[in-house]
């Protein structure tokens, strides 16, 4: 049974699909942190930069954003600092980069997206050849010619009528943001995208569930409605009770879902997930199922689990840029490319668009996954005041040696010498007497050992 559950009681805005009890997709949409994906402004180029084929532009009151000059559509003539021109919100800002712009505009519909600036026809390539050949027949006809369209894969279905009476709806769109756009100078927000929204009916459209659940009853009658136009014979339920929708129906609690490093598959192997700004590396351990002389199908099917299982955490964590995963060695080229194909058919699934580029000669499978936004972790999580985002700290004996470099440095400047330290260092110490016997007798030093409670392995000189 597939669910599509969405929150929208608390401040914070989520929604996830759920197959047999397993999530597949998170969505989730913080107060604190609302994306521009999508938006439109009225932009001021800053300045040009030749060397990047790229133009920043002033658009809101935030960081300015990058717009790749190829990205500035014909129509706008010369490209100059101080020029005025619409772009829209590709990719959010993430840490010290920028958000990245378009000129390219594109309004999306139920049915298609209009393209005002681009001229050009693309028709889902899931849509029937018979169909196919109808639509684009359908588009030629009322497009104007700098103008153009693509197709969802929900056209098929949809009267002629309807798809006119959208493509109507966009077409007059763009001209009431471009009225805005001449009414003001200057930079400013012309159309917000309802982001929230738009997800939920697109992912209703294309996960097609068994069951909507959500606690707004606002949001059910919407849905309700929208299932009823659209013809889908999904139900509608309004959650009423306390508890969090999310913590009910996720059985998992959240944070760990999403940023947990090791994943257990069916059969006692695992995955290890370790992600960094740019790149994300998942190593398969097989170590609980087979023993050092694993056999061909054994391995192979470890791989395929994992293969999956890393395809559905890249989706559910919203991992993007470099993906490398380190397989179990496989000698046979025939598993490998089983293990290829399975990753690029399962990939068409994914609502991002996926690169694979095979094994690499290292064996390693490297792919790349498109980046709209930042990651939960970038979104949700601060940096450990401790280790500073390392994961490890130094340990008591490091600690240990550590204050001996300092006694040393400063045996000069100390008559006596007060030190606090944890219970741990401490411990060392009494366990090697040898140690105060080093500061009282060749350094001559009378010390004085204090305890203290600290979060990891500590040391002060007084």
């Amino acid at each position: 049974m597939k669910q599509l559950i969405i929150s929208n009681r608390t401040r914070e805005k989520k929604w996830a699909v759920i197959d047999h009890g397993k999530p597949e997709r998170i969505e989730l949409y913080p107060p604190f942190q609302q994306s521009k994906v999508g938006n439109i402004y009225s932009g001021t180029i800053a300045t040009i930069k030749p060397s990047l084929q790229a133009a920043f532009v002033m658009f809101d009151h935030g960081p300015k954003g990058y717009l790749p000059l190829k990205a500035i559509p014909a129509s706008y003539g010369s490209v100059h600092q101080g020029m005025r021109l619409l772009v829209q919100v590709k990719k959010d800002e993430e840490a010290a980069k920028g958000p990245v712009l378009t000129g390219d505009i594109e309004l999306p519909g139920q049915y298609m997206v209009y393209f005002p600036f681009t001229q050009m026809i693309r028709i889902s390539k899931k849509i029937k050849a018979d169909q196919h050949k109808r639509l684009k027949s359908w588009a030629e006809s009322l497009l104007q010619h700098d103008s153009g369209i693509l197709m969802r894969t929900e056209a098929e279905s949809a009267d002629q009528s309807i798809l006119t009476s959208e493509l109507h709806e966009l077409q007059q769109q763009y001209d009431r943001l471009n009225r805005l756009f001449n009414q003001k100078k200057g930079f400013f927000l012309i159309n917000q995208h309802e982001k929230f929204d738009e997800d939920v009916k697109e992912a209703l459209i294309k996960t097609q569930p068994d069951e909507i659940i959500t606690d707004s009853p606002s949001l059910s009658k919407q849905l309700k409605a929208f299932v009823t136009e659209m013809q889908l014979a999904t139900d509608v339920t309004y959650y009423m009770e306390d508890e969090d929708l999310f913590r009910k129906y996720l059985k998992e609690d959240l944070y760990h879902l999403m940023t947990r490093q090791t994943v257990w598959l069916d059969g006692g192997s695992s995955i290890a997930i370790d992600s960094l700004e740019a790149l994300t590396v998942i190593d398969v351990n097989s170590s609980r199922q087979t023993g050092a002389k694993q056999q061909r199908a054994a391995v192979k099917e470890i791989n395929q689990k994992a293969a999956l299982e890393s395809l559905r955490q890249m989706k559910l964590r919203d991992l993007h840029g470099i993906v490398l995963i380190d397989f179990i060695n496989m000698e046979s080229k025939r598993d490998q490319n089983a293990i290829d194909q399975l990753i690029r058919e399962a990939a068409k699934s994914d609502h991002k668009h996926i690169h694979s580029a095979g094994f690499t000669e290292l064996g390693l499978y490297q792919l790349t996954r498109k980046k709209t936004k930042g990651s939960y972790q970038s979104s949700y999580t601060v940096q450990c005041p401790v280790c500073l985002g390392k994961g490890h700290v130094l340990s008591p004996e490091s600690c240990l040696l550590e204050l001996e470099k300092d006694l040393l440095s400063k045996r000069r400047e100390l008559d006596n010498a007060e030190i606090e330290m944890t219970r741990d260092i401490h411990r060392l110490i009494k366990d090697d007497p040898s140690f105060i016997k080093w500061i009282e007798e060749d350094l001559n030093i009378p010390v004085k050992i204090k305890e203290i409670e600290h979060i990891h392995p500590a040391y002060k000189i007084l």
